[in-house]
């Protein structure tokens, strides 16, 4: 191979690679389910409690035409676990969608009816970049097929990026 073809497809790699790794996610809200009233009270804990989610990514509410559901997010845990309603409500909407723009802990709940009692209620931890901690007293968590592809993506950017280098 000629020093001009390895130098493009290395930069392809590069370029590849660094897409993979600034991606946001889109996060379907209890995934083909959406977001209805749960067959059980820990539906969509459970839903989050698997999921990474960083700043940059969205959570994105999808409810069935027939149902009427809204979404709001509680100041802290305490208003989470008692169902308080916050002052502001976001949508009543079939489908809206939420921006994680800033790390932390967030709460979401539904305030019609009894929803919020029956289930429909859940938090997550945002990362301020995807496989960072929020503080040091939060362990990272277990590795995924996800943060493995970010690793290999970012390997295969520094390859790409040597050989261009070298070439």
């Amino acid at each position: 191979m000629g020093p001009k073809l390895m130098s493009s497809i290395a930069s392809l790699f590069l370029l590849g690679a660094l897409l993979q790794v600034v991606s946001a996610v889109d996060h379907d809200v209890g995934g083909d389910f959406g977001w209805n009233l749960p067959p059980n009270t820990t539906f969509f804990s459970d839903w989050a409690s698997n999921k990474a989610f960083s700043v940059g990514d969205k959570l994105v509410f999808r409810s069935k035409a027939n149902e009427m559901h809204d979404v709001a997010e509680p100041n802290s845990e305490v208003d989470l676990d008692g169902c308080v309603k916050p002052g502001i409500v976001f949508s009543t909407s079939a489908v809206f969608s939420v921006a994680l723009d800033r790390p932390g802990r967030r709460y979401f709940i539904c305030t019609i009816g009894n929803h919020c009692n029956a289930g429909m209620k859940f938090d997550i931890d945002v990362l301020a970049q995807p496989g960072a901690p929020n503080s040091p007293l939060v362990p990272p968590p277990p590795p995924s097929s996800a943060s493995s592809l970010r690793f290999g993506a970012l390997l295969a950017a520094f390859s790409g990026l040597l050989l261009t280098i070298v070439a």
